[in-house]
């Protein structure tokens, strides 16, 4: 259409457009502070012109050509990875400080003072040997010993049963998460087929991936409507027709079998703490461990790992020690020998008591050579028990001589005391290595979130000169209808035609 109502056509268009484009720029600002959200932008575009005899093709206004969202899929994925492996150094930082806390070295209430109180105890009988208040302080010190040993033990055993939980918790978490993704898919698509952008709607299937990403390594990709298709170590959680469901094995059974939250026990070798995909194959459910390279259960599995270590090392040491002194308080198990602790090979750190005899009747305590005690002022028993802090011994070789009351000191071996300074140290190490690991990844979370910023984000200052743009432009067409609407009110009012 030619002609003022052809201009009329053209103004109006321009009217709507600046509306379009100043609406847009009043979500974005209305979004400044909405995490997650990716700035918009109107794309304006030439109508298309109309040809006219003699003259040529006239411009016929201007139109929307959509509302693009600004984002770089190259940084989104960056993000993704970045949070992955940011949440697994975390989760496990955070769960080996649990576990420091339970050491509590060093300190004078940690087990290491504990173990040098009990060979200060026996270099001190070994002294005193005729004092009856000695020995009772030997069994004091001991039972005091025993006593930090089996918190520790217990305090291991509870953090391990939380940490299952929390992992457990995490698949439940994930299950809601792909629920909501699923859902989103199917919104996504409704919106796509008709032609539409949901950009909002795209703006929350990437926080819930980047959540989701958190969890554990995860692949992504889109079809052509914007559906999320994920995958974890090459299993299907979630394509346009399928949503399975991740379980976490909780416990082994006596038989050694793993079972699963809703206690299915599994054919296929799996760990405590590890993830399972469930699916449907064909009308029956299939079970299918998966492991994860990222993410906080990743993190938090690594952490389970450290506690059982931790455990089964608190485990031997209080076997070793128990063993070691025994074998010199008894002379090697003789038969007119008594041990001084006793103690069960399994779960020893729990089992670990100071022999009932010898805490009823302190005197039992041998302090010299001769196991009845006979000869008055000999400490040479007890001085050698106390002399295991400081001499390498190895137990599972002759490394005691019971005829000579003698050491055979292993220098390529270790103290009992250095045993646990050593699982002390590893423990140290891990912690400090994830705390490294997650100060340099969280400085390149920093740098990514910047990028991702500088794209996406909004920035008030360049909204508001696109609203002032878009404000001049709506006020100019404006201006064309009141100038067009004096033009037709001279030309039907003001004239015969």
């Amino acid at each position: 259409m030619s002609g003022l109502f052809g201009t009329l056509n053209t103004a109006t268009s321009g009217l709507l457009a600046q509306q379009n484009a100043l609406q847009t720029i009043g979500h974005n600002v209305s979004n400044l502070n909405t995490p997650g959200y990716s700035r918009q932008r109107v794309d304006l575009q030439t109508n298309v012109a109309q040809q006219v005899p003699g003259v040529g093709q006239i411009g016929t206004g201007v139109q929307v050509g959509g509302i693009s969202r600004m984002t770089d899929p190259f940084i989104m994925n960056q993000l993704m990875n970045g949070y992955s492996t940011t949440s697994k150094h975390q989760a496990l930082s955070d769960t080996i400080g649990q576990l420091e806390a339970t050491f509590n070295e060093p300190s004078e209430t940690g087990l290491s003072n504990q173990i040098s109180e009990v060979f200060n105890a026996w270099t001190y009988l070994a002294s005193n040997p005729e004092q009856a208040a000695s020995k009772t302080m030997i069994v004091q010190t001991s039972e005091t010993f025993v006593d930090t040993i089996q918190h520790m033990a217990n305090a291991m055993k509870a953090l391990k049963a939380d940490t299952v939980q929390q992992l457990d918790k995490a698949a439940v978490d994930a299950n809601s998460t792909l629920k909501q993704l699923e859902d989103l898919n199917h919104q996504i698509w409704q919106a796509s087929v008709r032609g539409y952008t949901p950009n909002d709607l795209l703006d929350t299937q990437d926080q819930l991936v980047n959540k989701l990403a958190s969890q554990g390594d995860i692949q992504v990709s889109k079809d052509k409507y914007n559906r999320v298709s994920i995958t974890m170590d090459e299993q299907t959680l979630l394509n346009e027709n399928t949503r399975n469901e991740i379980m976490t094995v909780t416990s082994l059974n006596d038989s050694g079998e793993a079972v699963l939250s809703d206690k299915t026990t599994l054919t296929a070798e799996a760990k405590v703490g590890q993830f399972v995909i469930k699916s449907d194959n064909e009308g029956t459910a299939a079970y299918q461990p998966i492991n994860l390279d990222g993410g906080s259960v990743k993190g938090t599995q690594e952490a389970l790992t450290v506690i059982d270590d931790m455990q089964a090392g608190l485990d031997q040491f209080a076997y070793d020690f128990a063993t070691a002194v025994n074998t010199i308080h008894s002379n090697d198990g003789d038969e007119d020998g008594i041990d001084f602790f006793t103690v069960s090979e399994e779960g020893s750190a729990l089992s670990l008591q100071v022999n009932q005899e010898i805490k009823e009747n302190p005197s039992l305590i041998v302090t010299g050579k001769s196991l009845n005690n006979e000869i008055a002022g000999d400490g040479s028993r007890a001085q050698l028990i106390s002399s295991l802090k400081n001499t390498p011994i190895n137990l599972d070789g002759d490394w005691y001589n019971e005829n000579t009351m003698k050491i055979n000191s292993d220098v390529n071996s270790s103290t009992l005391f250095d045993s646990y300074n050593g699982m002390v140290t590893d423990m140290g190490i891990i912690k400090q290595q994830s705390d490294n690991m997650l100060d340099t990844q969280e400085g390149l979370m920093a740098l990514l979130e910047q990028r991702r910023e500088s794209v996406s984000g909004v920035d008030i200052n360049g909204e508001v000169t696109d609203m002032i743009k878009y404000s001049s432009a709506f006020q100019a067409n404006s201006k064309v209808l009141a100038t067009l609407s004096e033009m037709l009110d001279t030309l039907i009012n003001r004239t015969g035609v």
